[in-house]
């Protein structure tokens, strides 16, 4: 390739002109079609780890509630009936 070969290259490939080629309708679809998917991608992701965060939460209010359901039984059992501990 020559001087003059390559200068014709270079002008035709980085388009010296300041405006953009307009994409094709096809090519259009398929960006929409790719970028929805991702987006439901992500959206799945958030829900899932959003989810396990919850329930992860409810298992620790669960576990904590019954903690305290167990020290509030233990309590009156556990006392003498008076006031001699003191």
């Amino acid at each position: 390739m020559n001087g003059s070969q390559a200068g014709a290259w270079l002008s035709a490939c980085c388009n010296q002109s300041a405006e953009l080629p307009e994409p094709s309708e096809g090519v259009r679809a398929a960006q929409a079609a790719v970028l929805g998917v991702l987006s439901l991608l992500v959206l799945c992701g958030v829900l899932f780890l959003g989810g396990s965060l919850l329930l992860r939460a409810q298992g620790l209010v669960a576990l904590l509630a019954r903690e305290l359901r167990l020290s509030h039984e233990a309590e009156p059992g556990s006392s003498s009936g008076g006031e001699d501990d003191l």
